[in-house]
């Protein structure tokens, strides 16, 4: 049992603040002394809003520092935090990091300092720049930094949304390439805590985790995964939940939060909309001269817009905010940023604003972000959703605090279906609100009094229809290397469950939908190809999209597609000789088919591939409002920010995603080049060696000299989209947010200098030790750890082939040379000459060597060996193509199809033991080693005395050359 002392020490020393009774008591009697299954983690932590469940982050972290000192690490190593609102996203990242900041930043000999020590030594590489703590987010606008990805030995944190956590969890990754989805899903699915936040808002994500979690304890996966559910709504009370004791509830700062005064009044029925969006205003003026911050909630986009136009003509556009699931997530994400709604957020030492301010939301502003009003002014709704209004008003209490809380009743009509059920839901919620205590006429809604109404289920929103996952799901996902198996569905229904309504409809702007327009054409396949490709490398972000449902997005759309796009050019030029007027051009995504191309007209006829789609349009469409809404609305560039994809401006340097440039050439010799919009000189020879290459990777050496601050790009495409009979016409050049060196996944021969194949295995030997010394696998299972570090000293064996070592610039000399060559397993980010060695795969290459070495043929792993090897890149998962197969001399056909038919037959056998998550794992520490050991060669001198000393290539010495 630990030592109180240390807790409340450590506890205050990272957050500032002493801990409160249920976080001691949840960190001596569950996450300290975790030892399945005789100690478990609650399943389940139900605490009042404004109570601190997300300190849970900071228990657990103390915890593994407590076990890492103390009788060995049972606790899992990452923490996955996964909410389903963005914002709350970032405010638990901002948590995380502000924990990272303090270790790191500790005087030594601190209680931080110690915290610290002890967490170090549960990394491979302390020294690590994001040791002892990693942190990563998953959200579709903010880049993944990989960190978690690197040493699954090493503390982590990782931040999510149910779409990037569970896709990747169901081997189904949003954006990840099929090599890398085993990896992911075995990282994530084993040897982790996954804290689900607001849990009541994704009731069937809630089921699909309980259930991948009873699939592993029956499978008796290696890790299994461990989840907790957080709520304040919680719809089931279950007897494995954690809820604060009475001693828990009398502490001085719980009374405070707990007993926060909140005088909640019933106002008037409205007799229309109208009147009540006019009650609604009326009750949030009463404020306007007393220097407070109001909260207005209400259900509808359309209506918080109205009540935010009058508030702003009532007082002043700079004291009212808007906030709506249909703005644009640019402009969302940039309200976050700004000083009025900082000052919503809870702060006991805040001052009053100069003047009354306001933020009228719906939803996207209720559950989990950290507000705190003075008063709140809200229509009617469901209980569960009324129980996280409440929560943002008076949040910290106070005997000098009390806040008003004005409910309008809009008019309700009698509708059937899920709508009549919602609305049984909130005439249940008047009734139970309307029990609550009464003093003065008014009803008392404080946290405390709200905990009463627990078990009003019925004035819940409805729930979600949900699917089963089958085993049958789990093994087709788990066909990582599959690309098209029937009856393999996306993981959309099982994350959100089927619900009822009405479909969205996505909206984007880019720069380049106007060029690509006018040279594809959707009969031609390659034209397909170049948009699947554009949109694979550089897709579509979060942030660059708003939302709204389908039907009413589609009436705004077809607004705009009856304007005529304005230009700067078009307003110079004499209306008898101006051109015909061109309809608005635009790209098509849907869900599940190709791209399509067109005037945006011809693209809203196609209604059967709306649903969930999204519509690119070029900025010169316009259609954004001043608050980043959706509208008939004519401004474009410069007046506002269109297209976002590319904004370096940001604060946030994940926000760094990519530059395009379009390459065209101009009659006779000359090329042009436009980088976001901005032309730029480039010589000749460059822009047709750009143009010309037609391959997925252009090396930096042909760019660094001629386009600022792309030096350190890694991640590049180039989708040539027009050609003559002279050669490619224009292009569209792609250049990527750069990678860490120790992690760079999809090139086989990429570090930061050469390095020789055995050294290469010898490191990676190495790196496998320390991955399964630190994670405790020697301790518990020391011939499976021996398997691990088995296969990563052969896992690059295949590389030693003239055909592949051409391809990395290292061909073997010609008879008769000195014997000084040797093959090389890193290439210094030479590049990959796939022409050189066809689609073979060096990792089939390693497995039929192995197949052969006695020393393997005797260990009792032998299985396990093989296939690590021949998964280490994510293939074998089931199989190899035939073109992917040894390029040996003397290896027959035979052979190779013997050894490819047992690769099938092994995967099936390894998975049915270890299970689906259990056996990703362990190929996962095999990765992590790979990874580990070409991370130490960015360490390590580029021209050392053991440095590879092969003669370059031909091709690297023209690159040379291009760039002198």
């Amino acid at each position: 049992m630990p030592d109180g002392r240390f807790f409340d020490q450590a506890f205050q020393a990272l957050t500032g603040w002493p801990p409160l009774g249920w976080q001691r008591r949840l960190f001596a009697e569950h996450f300290a002394v975790f030892d399945p299954p005789r100690v478990n983690l609650p399943a389940t932590v139900d605490l009042p809003t404004g109570l601190g469940k997300t300190s849970v982050i900071v228990i657990w972290l103390l915890a593994l520092a407590w076990r890492a000192e103390n009788n060995g690490v049972r606790l899992p190593r990452r923490l996955v935090y996964v909410v389903n609102r963005r914002t709350v996203v970032d405010q638990a990242t901002d948590i995380a990091e502000r924990l990272r900041r303090v270790l790191k930043t500790a005087a030594a000999g601190s209680i931080a300092a110690q915290i610290r020590d002890r967490l170090n030594k549960l990394c491979i590489d302390p020294t690590d720049e994001a040791s002892p703590l990693a942190i990563s987010t998953l959200r579709g606008e903010r880049a993944d930094n990989r960190e978690w990805q690197a040493d699954p030995a090493r503390a982590t944190i990782i931040v999510g949304t149910v779409d990037m956590i569970g896709s990747r969890l169901l081997f189904s990754g949003y954006g990840v390439s099929r090599r890398m989805r085993p990896f992911h899903g075995g990282l994530l699915g084993q040897d982790t805590l996954l804290i689900h936040d607001e849990a009541h808002l994704s009731e069937p994500f809630g089921k699909l985790l309980h259930t991948i979690a009873e699939i592993q304890q029956t499978q008796k996966a290696p890790r299994p995964l461990r989840v907790m559910e957080l709520s304040a709504t919680q719809r089931d009370e279950t007897s494995t939940a954690f809820v604060m004791t009475a001693s828990e509830k009398s502490e001085a700062e719980a009374v405070k939060r707990l007993q926060a005064i909140k005088r909640l009044h019933f106002e008037a029925i409205a007799e229309d909309k109208d009147d009540a969006i006019a009650k609604v205003v009326e009750l949030a003026l009463r404020y306007k001269d007393e220097r407070k911050r109001v909260l207005v909630y209400v259900r509808s986009p359309n209506d918080a817009c109205e009540i935010a136009d009058r508030l702003t003509r009532a007082t002043a556009s700079s004291r009212v905010a808007l906030l709506t699931g249909t703005i644009r997530s640019y402009e969302r994400d940039a309200l976050a940023e700004t000083a009025l709604f900082k000052g919503f957020r809870s702060d006991p030492d805040r001052q009053p604003p100069e003047a009354t301010e306001y933020l009228v939301a719906t939803s996207a502003g209720e559950v989990g972000i950290d507000l705190d009003a003075d008063h709140l002014v809200c229509d009617l709704t469901t209980l569960d959703s009324m129980i996280q209004r409440l929560g943002r008003v008076n949040r910290l209490g106070g005997k000098d605090r009390q806040a008003n809380v004005h409910v309008v009743e809009w008019p309700v009509k009698k509708d059937e279906g899920e709508k009549g059920k919602l609305d049984q839901a909130i005439v249940e919620t008047k009734t139970a609100l309307a029990s609550l205590p009464k003093c003065d006429d008014v009803h008392d809604a404080s946290p405390e009094s709200l905990r009463a109404l627990a078990d009003r289920t019925a004035a819940f929103a409805p729930s979600p229809r949900t699917v089963e996952l089958t085993d049958i799901l789990v093994d087709n996902w788990a066909l990582t290397r599959v690309k098209d198996l029937p009856g393999r569905p996306m993981p959309e229904r099982w994350l959100h469950g089927i619900e009822a309504g009405e479909p969205d409809l996505y909206v984007a702007w880019r720069e380049e939908v106007s060029e690509l327009a006018a040279c594809l054409r959707n009969e031609n396949r390659n034209s397909i190809r170049i948009l699947k490709q554009l949109y694979d490398k550089h897709p579509i972000l979060a942030r660059e999209r708003l939302r709204g449902p389908l039907s009413q997005v589609k009436r705004e759309l077809e607004k705009i597609a009856k304007r005529n796009p304005k230009t700067a050019e078009s307003t110079q030029v004499e209306s008898e000789e101006r051109e015909p007027p061109q309809p608005i051009q635009a790209i098509l995504l849907s869900v599940n088919g190709d791209p399509v191309v067109g005037a945006l007209s011809d693209l809203l006829e196609r209604e059967t591939e709306l649903s969930n789609a999204t519509i690119v349009l070029p900025p010169s469409a316009g259609g954004l409002d001043e608050r980043g809404m959706l509208a008939d609305d004519e401004r474009f560039a410069p007046e506002r920010s269109y297209d976002v994809a590319d904004d370096l401006g940001a604060s946030s340097k994940e926000q760094r995603r990519r530059l395009r440039i379009l390459l065209e050439r101009k009659e006779g010799d000359g090329w042009s080049a436009r980088v976001l919009g901005q032309a730029i000189d480039i010589p000749v020879d460059l822009a047709e060696q750009l143009a010309g290459e037609r391959i997925d990777k252009v090396p930096s050496r042909l760019i660094r000299d001629h386009f600022a601050g792309t030096c350190t790009l890694a991640e590049r495409a180039l989708l040539v989209i027009e050609e003559d009979d002279e050669g490619p016409s224009k292009a569209l050049q792609l250049l990527g947010a750069s990678r860490a060196a120790t992690i760079v996944q999809d090139d086989p021969a990429a570090a930061a200098r050469p390095q020789e194949l055995d050294e290469h295995l010898s490191w990676a030997r190495d790196e496998a030790e320390k991955v399964v010394e630190r994670i405790g696998l020697r301790a518990t299972n020391p011939t499976i750890a021996e398997a691990v570090a088995i296969a990563a000293h052969w896992h690059d064996r295949g590389k030693d082939r003239p055909e592949w070592q051409k391809a990395i610039g290292n061909p073997p000399p010609r008879k008769g040379g000195d014997g000084t060559w040797k093959p090389w397993a890193k290439s210094g980010q030479r590049g990959f000459d796939e022409s050189a060695c066809g689609s073979y795969r060096h990792e089939f290459g390693s497995l039929r060597e192995a197949e052969k070495d006695e020393t393997i043929r005797r260990h009792p792993e032998r299985d396990l060996i093989l296939h690590l090897i021949a998964a280490h890149h994510g293939w074998a998962r089931p199989h190899f193509e035939p073109d992917q197969w040894d390029i040996a001399d003397g290896v027959s056909e035979e052979e190779n199809a013997t050894v490819a038919a047992e690769t099938l037959r092994r995967f099936a056998r390894l998975q049915r033991r270890f299970g689906h998550w259990g056996l990703a794992w362990l190929e996962s520490l095999v990765r992590a080693a790979d990874y580990a050991a070409s991370g130490r060669l960015a360490a390590s001198p580029a021209a050392s005395a053991d440095a590879p000393t092969n003669v370059p290539s031909p091709a690297s010495e023209a690159l040379k050359e291009s760039t002198a």
